[in-house]
């Protein structure tokens, strides 16, 4: 179904409904990385069956790639990326997406953003946002991403979805509307806590 601005807008209003239904949502628990000083725990994991293709993990940087069961590292549709950054501690989760924008710019066609969500959660600055690049010069297809920043005290994180698929048009990229509201709802679902900490509480806490 074309991506019309009518179910744009519709998406969002899907996205903002999960605000009041995440509570019933129950949060898998990923544990900290052996030896890495930090309590923070992001709370999130893959769906079902999408295995890992990318694994990085160190003091400064940690990083996991996930694809669905039937793709594979070199050839994949749609990708799961969950990232922590320990220089951009500090950093704006709006300015981070707001960068990840130009730098899009320099491989699209063209591209539209959409703030889907900028605000606290459990008192850690987060920024959700929808990108649409009409055709990624680099690979000639088109991508539809959704990316999810938090900053938190010891790392800043990043959750990123990301569908390659046909190139498009402005606003008509032929991708249905219920894959972005899952979205959505998954992206959504992911917080960050700290057990040492009350102001950030963990789940049982």
């Amino acid at each position: 179904m074309p991506f019309s601005r009518e179910i744009l807008f519709r998406t969002i209003f899907i996205f903002t409904l999960t605000l009041s239904m995440v509570a019933c949502i129950t949060h898998p628990t990923t544990n900290p990385v052996p030896g890495l000083e930090s309590s923070e725990q992001l709370l999130a994991k893959p769906p079902a069956d999408w295995k890992l293709i990318y694994q990085l993990n160190n003091t400064s940087t940690r990083l996991s790639d996930f694809v669905p069961p039937q793709e594979t590292d070199s050839e994949w549709t749609t990708k799961l990326s969950f990232e922590s950054f320990k220089k951009l501690v500090d950093s704006d989760p709006i300015e981070v997406l707001l960068a990840e924008v130009n730098r899009e710019r320099k491989d699209c066609s063209f591209v539209q953003h959409f703030n889907l969500f900028s605000g606290l959660e459990n008192n850690f600055p987060s920024s959700v946002r929808l990108f649409l690049c009409g055709e990624n010069t680099s690979i000639n297809k088109g991508e539809v991403k959704m990316i999810k920043a938090i900053a938190g005290n010891d790392y800043f994180y990043l959750i990123k979805i990301v569908k390659r698929i046909e190139p498009f048009n402005v606003d008509q990229p032929e991708f249905a509307k219920e894959e972005i509201a899952a979205w959505s709802t998954y992206i959504r679902s992911i917080s960050l806590c700290d057990p040492g900490k009350v102001e950030h509480p963990c789940p049982g806490n």
